[in-house]
């Protein structure tokens, strides 16, 4: 088995996301999928299944109708800070991506680690909003339970406004980019109080790790 990781990512549901003026995030939307028209790399064909009267613009029609819930399909103009470019660019295809809560989420398995920072740090350069949900690495044994489950959203902000100024600077390297006194004095805080909260994020990290 591979060394990849799933991630499942959230986004706010306007630009860049091609969904911008089409769906205000209110209505459950599912099934996204999309193509580049041939011979046209500046747009691209969105296609989307959500409740059958959802209110939509002009532009946007029903490609299909299941009866309660329909099949709506428009065209955009391609933005090259779109997750979904930001995927293409990397090679990384989305395994799922739906509207819920207002938020765009995007599933999608990265290689490698590396491949994975780099797509979220585009994320995060174009969508400061972006937030990771959920990380899941595999290992070379092919059992559910090699399967590691990182949830973020288990730091506070604090937390996580610390870890990732000292993973910056190089706290973390070997040998130290930084040391805590320097990472500690760039965020306006004392040597200690910066020791606890990555004291505090790493038990949080790692219980969810060794679990």
């Amino acid at each position: 088995m591979g060394s990849g990781i799933r991630a499942e990512v959230s986004l706010p549901t306007g630009a860049p996301a091609p969904f911008d003026g089409v769906v205000d995030g209110a209505t459950p939307v599912t099934s996204v999928a999309r193509c580049t028209p041939a011979g046209d790399a500046e747009r691209v064909v969105v296609e989307f299944i959500a409740d059958g009267d959802l209110s939509v613009p002009d532009g946007v029609e029903v490609v299909f109708d299941y009866g309660g819930r329909a099949a709506y399909r428009f065209e955009a103009t391609v933005d090259p800070d779109s997750p979904f470019v930001v995927l293409d660019r990397y090679e990384t295809p989305i395994s799922e991506a739906v509207i819920r809560d207002g938020r765009l989420l995007i599933t999608f398995h990265a290689s490698d680690l590396p491949t994975l920072r780099s797509v979220l740090e585009a994320f995060q350069e174009s969508c400061p909003d972006m937030e990771v949900k959920r990380l899941l690495q595999s290992t070379t044994t092919p059992t559910e339970s090699d399967l590691v489950t990182v949830d973020r959203s288990e730091l506070t902000e604090r937390q996580r406004e610390v870890l990732a100024a000292a993973y910056e600077a190089g706290y973390f390297d070997h040998p130290k980019g930084a040391n805590a006194g320097e990472v500690a004095e760039s965020l306006g805080i004392g040597r200690s109080t910066f020791t606890e909260h990555v004291a505090a994020a790493q038990r949080k990290l790692l219980g969810s790790l060794l679990d």
